[in-house]
């Protein structure tokens, strides 16, 4: 029998957190699915957890791979998915015992998330917040939010994905892409409120993990706009929550265009994410725009 559900996990140096996830899975009490860890090159015990579960448990298929990062992993195991809907679970992160419960004729799924910080479960959101509004509202309005912009606690059709992939040359910004690009071939979406996908967070600020340079931040925010593009326009969606993304871009770039503020300003990419946006802007947004670039910070 074909799987329904293809849960893909892809794995590096997870050895610590590796157990959790997976039991948390295989604990469901839908049990049709299958479970495809991706082992990216693991250098610790993840080898050795990985070949354990797929010995313990016929639905659970492993894949041993050189490094490649996270998009390599998961498209790795997109080739090989034969679930009807697919979901991606972060070898790092957990699902509550009633996470897989999926109504049908829908084109996307949400479930719930709940953020771990040091090992404390906190805030989140719950996909109850969607009930009633358009998909386009949906994504207007928590488009910044973790929940849109990250392929976790949602479920895609296999079909409907078809030759979408994260874009594997990107550090930042890569599973947003694939989300916009599936959403924009979505008409329309469920919720399941009680499923709860729990990811751990880290108490590094972005700056820290990623001291991006401005022109790989450019490059992302090109591959972003050219996904965000069509998706904005199937689904109506105003270019300001692209403007979010760009104010992100500018964080994570910080360390390098403060020492020499035309890096930023000056470029003329960035001038023209920023026309892009204008129209859609609100007054308010459009003054700080404007003294930004005045003052230059």
């Amino acid at each position: 029998m074909m799987p329904h559900i293809s849960i893909i996990i892809p794995v590096y140096n997870a050895e610590a957190t590796l157990n959790k996830c997976v039991d948390s899975i295989l604990m469901q009490p839908f049990a049709n699915f299958e479970v495809i860890l991706v082992d990216d090159g693991s250098k610790d015990g993840s080898f050795q957890i990985c070949e354990e579960y797929a010995r313990k448990d016929s639905r659970v298929t492993v894949i041993h791979k050189e490094n490649g990062g996270v998009s390599s992993a998961r498209n790795r195991g997109l080739e090989i998915a034969k679930g009807n809907w697919v979901t991606f679970v972060d070898s790092d992160d957990y699902i509550n015992d009633s996470y897989l419960v999926l109504p049908e004729d829908k084109d996307i799924i949400f479930a719930s998330y709940r953020s771990v910080v040091d090992g404390k479960e906190s805030e989140g959101l719950s996909s109850a917040c969607f009930t009633g509004c358009h998909l386009s509202d949906v994504v207007a309005m928590y488009g910044s939010d973790s929940m849109l912009r990250t392929p976790w606690a949602k479920f895609y059709r296999r079909d409907l994905i078809g030759n979408i992939r994260f874009p594997e040359d990107m550090k930042v910004g890569e599973d947003t892409c694939f989300v916009w690009q599936y959403l924009s071939r979505c008409q329309t979406y469920a919720v399941l409120p009680q499923s709860t996908y729990y990811v751990r967070l880290s108490a590094m600020t972005s700056e820290q993990k990623y001291g991006m340079k401005v022109d790989y931040a450019v490059q992302s925010l090109t591959r972003l706009k050219a996904a965000f593009e069509p998706m904005a326009a199937h689904l109506g969606v105003k270019r300001s929550l692209f403007f979010s993304f760009v104010g992100y871009f500018k964080l994570v770039s910080s360390d390098e265009w403060k020492r020499n503020r035309a890096l930023w300003y000056g470029n003329h990419c960035i001038k023209d994410f920023y026309r892009y946006v204008w129209p859609d802007l609100s007054v308010k947004q459009k003054v700080r725009l404007a003294m930004a670039f005045l003052l230059r910070k």
